[in-house]
C-alpha cells in the first residue's frame, strides 16, 4: 500500500513535519512493507516555511530584522531554488512580543520589508509570503517604508519609519517612486486564507484588532486610519483578503502587485502533494483542533478535496474534534481525535507525540483487520 501523510501543524504542540514523521513511524511499525510518503503542509501561517523546506529541501537563511515594536531580532526564510519563502510573522508576529506589550497603534510591519529587501539582495525574484499571525494593523505601511516608500504629513515633513498603525492618520502624501526598483522584477505570491477586507465592520481593525490588543476606541481609530490609507492609494478598501495581517495583504496586492492566493492550495502546489496522489490507497491529514470551520477552506479540507479528485480517501487525525462533526464526516472517510480521553489542554499538548504514535499504529492495524494483506500493493 501507498500511504500519503500530509498534516498541518498541531498549533502550540508540534510542527507539521514532526506530526508527519511521527505518524509515519507508527504506521511502519505495524506495516513496514508499505510505501509511506510524508508531505508536511501549512495553510500559509505558522510553519509554512518549515513545511515547504521539509517537503522540497532548501536553504534556511537567518536575516537581521525588527519585531513589531522595532526591536532588533533575527528572522528566518527558506530559499527553494529560485523561490524564497517567508513568513511575515518572523518579523511582525504576535508570538514575537509579550501579551502586555500588544499595541496595534505602535506595531509595525517594517521588519517584514527589511526581510524582503534582504531576499532581494540574495537575488531572489520569486517570493512566497505567508501573512498569518501578525501583531500589526498598519496597512503594510511599515513594510513599504522599509522598501523605500516615503510618507509625508500635511506640512511636507517626512514621517518616521516604523511608526505603526497610528501614523496612517497623519499621512498626506506617499512617494512610491523610491520603492526598491528590484520589486518590479518580482513575482510575489501571498499565502492568505483570510477573506476580510481592509476596512469596515468585517475589516482588519474590527475583526482582528482586539486580539492584537486594540480597545474599542483603538478599533474605531485604526479603521478610520485604514479608510484614509485606502483613499490615498485610490482603492475602495473592500477587496477580500486585503485585511489579512492588519492590512499587509492590501499593501502587497495594491502596491507591490502581489497575488493573494489560498495558502493551503499554494503550499500543496509547491510541496508536491498532488504529484504523490496517483497510486495512493489513503491520505492521512490532521490539525490541532477540527470543527465545522475546518470544511470551510482550511488546509485539511483542501487536502481531502484534492485527494478525492484522484479517488483517494482521506482520514482526519486531529488533536481534538469539537462541536457537530457531521460536516467533517461528509468530507473525510474517518475522523479521529488522538486524545485518549478528557484531559486538560496542557496534558493534551504534552502527550501529542505519544498519542500520535498510538493513533498511527491503530490506523495501520485497521487496514490489516479490513483485509489488506501485508504484501498488498495498490
Amino acid at each position: 500500500m501507498k500511504i500519503v501523510i500530509a498534516p498541518d501543524s498541531y498549533k502550540g504542540a508540534m510542527r507539521a513535519a514532526k506530526v508527519a514523521d511521527t505518524l509515519a513511524k507508527a504506521w511502519l511499525s505495524i506495516r513496514p512493507q508499505d510505501d509511506v510518503v510524508t508531505i508536511p503542509l501549512s495553510d500559509g501561517g505558522e510553519g509554512m516555511a518549515d513545511a515547504l523546506a521539509s517537503a522540497c529541501g532548501g536553504e534556511f537563511l537567518t536575516i537581521p530584522t525588527f519585531d513589531a515594536l522595532m526591536r532588533q531580532i533575527t528572522g528566518k526564510a527558506v530559499v527553494l531554488g529560485s523561490v524564497a519563502v517567508l513568513e511575515s510573522a518572523e518579523a511582525n508576529g504576535i508570538e514575537r512580543i509579550n501579551k502586555d506589550e500588544l499595541n496595534p497603534m505602535a506595531a509595525t510591519t517594517f521588519g517584514v520589508g527589511v526581510m524582503i529587501s534582504a531576499l532581494l539582495d540574495r537575488g531572489c525574484r520569486e517570493l512566497i509570503i505567508g501573512i498569518g499571525g501578525s501583531a500589526t494593523v498598519d496597512g503594510g505601511a511599515g513594510m513599504l517604508q522599509a522598501l523605500g516608500a516615503v510618507f509625508y504629513d500635511i506640512d511636507g515633513n517626512e514621517l518616521p519609519p516604523g511608526a505603526g498603525g497610528v501614523v496612517l492618520r497623519h499621512v498626506a502624501k506617499v512617494d512610491f517612486s523610491k520603492l526598491d526598483p528590484r520589486l518590479a522584477q518580482c513575482r510575489i505570491q501571498v499565502a492568505c486564507d483570510v477573506i476580510n477586507p481592509l476596512c469596515g465592520v468585517n475589516g482588519s481593525a474590527a475583526v482582528f484588532g482586539p486580539q492584537k490588543g486594540a480597545t474599542p476606541d483603538m478599533v474605531n481609530s485604526l479603521d478610520a486610519n485604514l479608510h484614509h490609507w485606502a483613499e490615498l492609494a485610490g482603492d475602495p478598501g473592500v477587496i477580500p483578503g486585503d485585511g489579512a495581517a492588519g492590512g499587509l495583504g492590501f499593501a502587497l496586492r495594491k502596491i507591490l502587485n502581489a497575488k493573494l492566493l489560498s495558502g493551503a492550495e499554494l503550499v500543496m502546489k509547491y510541496s508536491g502533494f498532488e504529484a504523490a496522489l496517483p497510486g495512493a490507497s489513503m491520505v492521512i491529514t490532521g490539525e490541532g483542533c477540527s470543527d465545522e470551520q475546518t470544511v470551510c477552506g482550511k488546509l485539511c479540507a483542501c487536502v481531502a478535496q484534492k485527494a478525492a479528485e484522484y479517488h483517494v480517501p482521506t482520514v482526519l487525525v486531529s488533536g481534538a474534534l469539537r462541536g457537530d462533526t457531521s460536516a467533517l464526516e461528509s468530507l473525510f472517510c474517518g475522523c479521529f481525535s488522538i486524545s485518549p480521553g478528557a484531559v486538560s489542554l496542557a496534558e493534551a499538548v504534552a502527550g501529542t507525540e505519544r498519542n500520535l504514535l498510538r493513533m498511527g499504529a491503530n490506523l495501520a492495524r485497521l487496514t490489516v483487520a479490513a483485509g489488506s494483506s501485508p504484501d498488498q500493493t495498490s
